[in-house]
């Protein structure tokens, strides 16, 4: 599977701040670590995924992924692991960390 890398800009103030490495939960390579970077949901997505211990900062590892858009499971932050939607998935942006 080939690794999609997106460069995200960031507006702060007149600065502007280009990140590398981000890409999707559901991009990222089974195995790989990623700290997540930000959401492309609303307030129910962000709520939903706060529950699950998903959040902003977070070191997640992306352990499986099923070949034709099944579940994807993810461990936090080396604890609990957890199964999550390939949507969802595509809703968390992550920086990979290398």
């Amino acid at each position: 599977m080939n690794e999609v890398i997106m460069n995200i800009n960031i507006y702060s103030g007149d600065d502007l701040i280009v990140e590398k490495n981000v890409i999707t939960l559901a991009d990222l390579a089974a195995g790989k670590k990623g700290e997540v970077f930000s959401f492309k949901g609303g307030k129910k997505l962000k709520k939903k995924l706060d529950s699950l211990g998903i959040r902003k900062g977070k070191q997640v590892k992306k352990v499986s992924d099923m070949v034709l858009r099944g579940p994807i499971t993810i461990q936090i932050e080396n604890s609990s692991r957890i199964a999550i939607g390939r949507g969802m998935a595509e809703k968390i942006m992550v920086k990979v960390i290398e």
